[in-house]
């Protein structure tokens, strides 16, 4: 697909989702077959009722029949006639002027847990609606000059006729962050090749800048996934310092060392396969700074990745919680004594924050409330929460807990 095809099917499928409870509404008021519509001619539905109510630029002819045409060929001429037959009715509620979603659309129970973590003014900023399809944030890499890649990125996509308008900007709350929007494949932006930037969500950024790890130091990265966090802390820890990435996946530890090798970082980085529920692999007392961005429900992310919606119970949250708890515990165990604990995960809800952190004074830990000087303000119990009400962010920021310890 061209650029511009390609950023329309993103923002259908995203659209969607965010709306499919309301979508699923309006639809069962057309149909009499209810649950037994198979899972493709309901896919077909929904991303044609998205169109018709929120996607002015589609003209309504061109949704029924994108819908139709793909169950005629994949379901036949029969189940085809019933989807035009939906469709078409719906067609005829249009309203005059569709809009973008004002707000995602939650469970209700998700609503409720929202606002009790949160407080009712941020949980409404976190709902509120983002442009489609979501920005993409970069990282400029350690020794790289943000103001000649910037200009590098926007003369690039101004030439690029398949985009629509794209945007380029840097984000007041770091200066070695970037926000494109509308960019398609970040893998074909000037640079990438040459390891100037990584693509890292700004949240991810400012975990990884709250540990303040020093040139020469010992951190850990636990549960480091495929090492996002953990090629940034070794930026910071250079050449004298050491960082262990701790992760349970052995696959996605494997995609680390092609990581720094692309911008060039020659940090010592071990790696390490372990699983933080049941130990800590022997490391015991090693690291000055330990961060541990642990498991979560991901609520923070529901605006990239909705489909959470579709499977979270809730009961999730407080499940959640049970193993974060297990993973602190292992956690405190590689901090030497005198060192710093940072614990986040990317979800605002106080099940798998402050509840979580209150179980830390049993491990030996005390907690060590974040400093004015931080890169995001923090809350009245020393915690920070990142997300779109944060300073210098952005509204389309995800939403995530830091809370720091003393050893």
């Amino acid at each position: 697909m061209s650029g511009r095809d390609a950023a329309l099917a993103a923002e259908i499928v995203y659209g969607t989702l965010r709306t499919l409870p309301l979508l699923d509404a309006r639809l069962e008021t057309r149909m009499k077959r209810g649950g037994r519509v198979d899972a493709l001619t309901r896919a077909a539905l929904r991303v044609g009722l998205y169109q018709l109510q929120h996607l002015s630029r589609v003209p309504p002819h061109a949704a029924v029949n994108a819908s139709v045409n793909a169950v005629r060929e994949l379901r036949g001429q029969r189940v085809a006639g019933f989807v035009n037959a939906v469709l078409r009715g719906l067609a005829r509620d249009r309203p005059a002027d569709p809009e973008p979603p004002q707000r995602v659309s939650l469970p209700e129970w998700l609503e409720q847990s929202l606002a009790a973590s949160l407080g009712p003014e941020r949980a409404a900023s976190l709902t509120r609606a983002r442009a489609l399809p979501p920005p993409l944030d970069l990282r400029v890499s350690a020794g790289r000059s943000v103001e000649e890649l910037l200009g590098r990125l926007t003369e690039a996509l101004r030439r690029d006729e398949t985009t629509d308008a794209p945007d380029v900007e840097r984000l007041a709350v770091s200066e070695r962050a970037l926000r494109v929007q509308r960019a398609g494949d970040p893998r074909q932006l000037p640079g990438f090749e040459e390891g100037d930037f990584v693509v890292q969500e700004i949240g991810s950024q400012l975990i990884a800048a709250l540990v303040d790890a020093q040139p020469g130091e010992r951190v850990a990265d636990a549960c480091a996934g495929r090492g996002g966090k953990t090629l940034q802390l070794a930026e910071a820890v250079g050449r004298e310092g050491h960082v262990s990435a701790l992760e349970l996946h052995e696959a996605r530890l494997e995609q680390i060392p092609a990581a720094l090798a692309r911008v060039g970082c020659d940090t010592d980085v071990e790696l390490v396969c372990a699983n933080l529920e049941v130990g800590c692999a022997g490391l015991e007392g090693r690291f000055d700074r330990v961060l541990i961005d642990a498991p979560c429900t991901g609520v923070g992310t529901f605006h990239r990745r909705p489909e959470l919606l579709l499977r979270l119970t809730p009961e999730d949250p407080a499940r959640m919680g049970a193993l974060q708890r297990k993973l602190l515990a292992n956690a405190a165990k590689l901090v030497r004594p005198g060192g710093l604990l940072h614990y986040a995960v990317c979800s605002p809800l106080a099940e798998e924050g402050a509840a979580v952190a209150a179980s830390a004074e049993a491990l030996g830990l005390r907690a060590l409330p974040f400093t004015a000087s931080a890169c995001v303000p923090a809350d009245a119990d020393g915690a920070v929460r990142i997300g779109p009400w944060s300073p210098g962010v952005a509204e389309s920021a995800d939403a995530y807990q830091v809370f720091r310890f003393l050893r």
